[in-house]
C-alpha cells in the first residue's frame, strides 16, 4: 500500500513536545501538498506525544487527504475516508 506518512514527532522542538510551538508548526505545514493522498500519521512510537495532537493532525489532514490512517507502515486502521460527494 503506497502512502505519505506524518509522522507528529516532527512538529517537536528538541525532540520534546511544547503546545504552541506544536500546534504553531502544525498550522504553518503544508497541507495541501497531500490533496487527495493517502497519509499515514504515524503514532504509538511517543509517550510524549498527548493524543490530542493526533487529532488535530487528522482533523487538518481531513481537508485535504483521499484516506487517512493511523498506526505504523505494517499495522494501521484507516480513520478518515473522504466522501464521494466531494
Amino acid at each position: 500500500m503506497v502512502f505519505e506518512v506524518i509522522d507528529p514527532v516532527d512538529f517537536l522542538t528538541d525532540s520534546r513536545f511544547k503546545q504552541d510551538d506544536f500546534l504553531t508548526k502544525a498550522d504553518r505545514f503544508d497541507w495541501a501538498k497531500l490533496k487527495e493522498k493517502r497519509v499515514l500519521v504515524r503514532g504509538c512510537q511517543s509517550d510524549m506525544i498527548p493524543p490530542w495532537a493526533f487529532m488535530y493532525v487528522t482533523g487538518k489532514l481531513a481537508r485535504f487527504a483521499k484516506v487517512v490512517l493511523f498506526g505504523n507502515e505494517h499495522d494501521n486502521v484507516v480513520v478518515f475516508r473522504q466522501s464521494k460527494e466531494r
